[in-house]
């Protein structure tokens, strides 16, 4: 019996080692195959990314998806093989091809990465989204945002404007401010007060909670998004955790409030954007947002309609005080042309009136696109052909909207801050080549309100105050790089892109405008 048994025992402990490496040889092959085999073998791009999407994962992770990319593309090509199963691209032709149908899918990675529910950004399903976006595309469309103008007005431009006249007259004549964190309680406050009727009041209290909450949510996203199994280990990004939980918390409480109001008084006390949302119904079927639904769509709000718009007007003062003489033609451009500083210059007026103001918008989202993480689609079913190569079903295709920007075929001197790019009768053409609210059919819902916030505030804080960079300051027309422009303030990309080290390097010194 012992030796019948020990006889089971070898023979069942050879079968698992067979079956194990019979597993591995066939890993091994498929391995070998998809690596030097298949379609993507002709991609060109580092060895060991034909074989694995570890390197890929380690700079998402590290936040630095946008250079990573983009070094690829300025050695590799328009085409560049990431990973095993991921090219990246560089081209804007090439990405408007991509992102303009449904034919190419958002991938997995955006279903992996929920949090809540899905959400108008993150729903992969073509007629899922239709409806979500028939449902609140209302919400922010044009007409609404003029509606609400006033609003977005006075918890921005103005109450930053009050805050700053505060300080200055704190600090005696000028102000030293950290521009990023005063930008960012701003688009919070706003996205409040038109979101919820109330501002959250964050640029006068200087409590970050609910700033700090949605971005650690971001990051926690993004890692889930890469490994939904490593994200559920109990230890494992505790305070990221935390920050959701707080956030879910939040967004749920406002939404409770707001239909406990309608239920006590019959009636919504006023229609903002989250009343929108509740009342929202998809015209074709009649469907309404479940409250998960709403709740998703809530945090994307808080998300998507603050980071993305405080980091561009952020960067666009980065620029300014960077190159001189482009801040002294745009401060000389809005206040003459607007000169009466008691009046508040409107989205309309700065947008017909400040075309040099606007060149300046369009080259601080080429330069810094608020959005340019891994934003993978996938290959239809029966491929694809670009760049000449044959992308086969469910290659994940990722636009490089950092590289897109900076391609030496597209744009002359890439790395140089130029607004001349954007004036002249080919700028039309020119703007269709910034991908920083997508294109196609997938294009960014928010980007009215976006468009709204950043020509209000820029425009009449450039009129307001003059800016110039602290005696301290690590960057600036001091530092050259080697191509002559001043040295970038180096930026972290988790899906939304800032400044890395904003405590540091996001300071100015602000006072009164000689002339306002």
């Amino acid at each position: 019996m012992a030796i019948t048994s020990a006889c089971n025992e070898l023979l069942t402990s050879s079968v698992l080692w067979t079956v194990a490496l019979l597993a591995a040889s066939v890993y091994l092959v498929q391995l070998v195959h998809t690596a030097f085999f298949s379609p993507l073998a002709q991609v060109p791009g580092p060895l060991l990314n034909k074989f694995s999407n570890l390197p890929l994962k380690y700079h998402v992770i590290r936040g630095q998806y946008h250079s990573y990319t983009s070094a690829l593309h300025a050695k590799y090509g328009e085409i560049v093989r990431i990973g095993y199963n991921h090219v990246s691209l560089s081209n804007t032709s090439d990405a408007r091809l991509v992102l303009a149908t449904h034919a190419f899918l958002k991938g997995p990675m955006y279903e992996k990465g929920h949090l809540i529910e899905a959400n108008t950004f993150s729903t992969i399903d073509p007629e899922e989204n239709k409806i979500r976006r028939r449902q609140i595309g209302s919400a922010f469309a044009m007409h609404t945002m003029r509606a609400v103008e006033d609003t977005v007005v006075d918890a921005g431009a103005n109450s930053l404007i009050s805050v700053w006249d505060a300080e200055i007259s704190k600090q005696g004549g000028a102000a030293k401010v950290n521009y990023f964190y005063s930008f960012h309680r701003m688009g919070y406050d706003v996205i409040g007060a038109i979101g919820f009727g109330e501002s959250f009041n964050i640029l006068k209290t200087g409590n970050t909670d609910v700033i700090d909450w949605m971005q650690d949510t971001v990051h926690l996203k993004s890692f889930r998004s890469l490994s939904p199994m490593l994200v559920k280990i109990p230890w494992l990004f505790s305070k990221l955790k935390h920050s959701h939980s707080q956030m879910v918390a939040t967004t749920l409480g406002r939404v409770e409030m707001r239909k406990r109001l309608i239920k006590e008084a019959g009636a919504p006390p006023r229609v903002d954007v989250l009343q929108k949302f509740i009342d929202a119904e998809d015209p074709v079927t009649g469907d309404k947002l479940t409250l998960r639904q709403l709740q998703s769509e809530v945090a994307l709000m808080l998300v998507a309609g603050t980071d993305t718009t405080s980091n561009t007007i952020t960067y666009a003062i980065v620029h300014l005080l960077h190159n001189p003489s482009i801040y002294k033609r745009v401060t000389e451009e809005v206040r003459s042309t607007f000169p009466d500083s008691s009046q508040v210059i409107s989205f309309e007026d700065a947008k017909a009136k400040l075309s040099y103001l606007s060149a300046v918008i369009y080259e601080t989202m080429r330069i810094n696109p608020s959005v340019s993480g891994m934003l993978p689609r996938s290959a239809p079913a029966k491929g694809a052909t670009i760049q000449g190569y044959n992308i086969p079903h469910d290659t994940q295709i990722c636009v490089s909207i950092a590289a897109c920007h900076r391609n030496p075929h597209t744009w002359k001197n890439p790395d140089v801050f130029d607004p001349e790019r954007f004036l002249g009768p080919d700028s039309a053409e020119r703007v269709k080549d910034i991908l920083v609210f997508s294109s196609g059919v997938r294009v960014c819902i928010g980007r009215n309100l976006a468009w709204l916030e950043i020509y209000t505030v820029l425009a009449n804080i450039l009129r307001k105050y003059d800016f110039s960079l602290p005696a301290d300051a690590p960057y600036g027309p001091h530092r050259l790089g080697k191509s002559g422009a001043p040295v970038e303030i180096p930026a972290v990309s988790h899906i939304v892109t800032n400044p890395e080290n904003p405590k540091d390097n996001c300071w100015a010194v602000v006072r009164p405008a000689m002339s306002a």
